[in-house]
């Protein structure tokens, strides 16, 4: 197996977890401002309800970060079994292209000491 493969990340899987963190955030933020701005509410009480939201948030935005994680790794095995498959289904035929590419050059040789023979049969040195 391709040690590369294993050893580097999904840019696109990084990517799209590093855009739904940030989206998460953003919203966490968002929200938390506009709900402090419109709330009937006293600042002890708001900051009690920010605690609690910011909590919740972390919770939700953990919680979605192992998901992307396990997913990430499940997308990873299952391509590097696939890869393995190929690996596996490709052996023969690259050992029958072998044996055939000798073949040819072994033919080739053989060819050309004959037109080798035949050219220089007539000539003396």
């Amino acid at each position: 197996m391709d040690s590369k493969l294993n050893n580097q990340a999904c840019p696109t899987c990084q990517s799209s977890s590093n855009s739904f963190v940030a989206g998460a955030a953003i919203g966490a933020i968002l929200g938390a401002v506009l709900g402090l701005m419109l709330s009937p509410a006293s600042g002890e009480q708001n900051r009690r309800n920010f605690v609690k939201a910011a909590g919740n948030t972390k919770k939700y935005v953990e919680e979605k970060v192992d998901d992307l994680e396990e997913a990430y790794e499940d997308v990873k095995e299952d391509t590097e079994e696939f890869l393995h498959q190929v690996e596996k289904k490709a052996a023969p035929l690259k050992r029958q292209a072998s044996r055939y590419a000798v073949s040819t050059l072994n033919a080739v040789e053989e060819g050309a000491k004959d037109a080798r023979k035949k050219f220089f049969r007539g000539v003396k040195i």
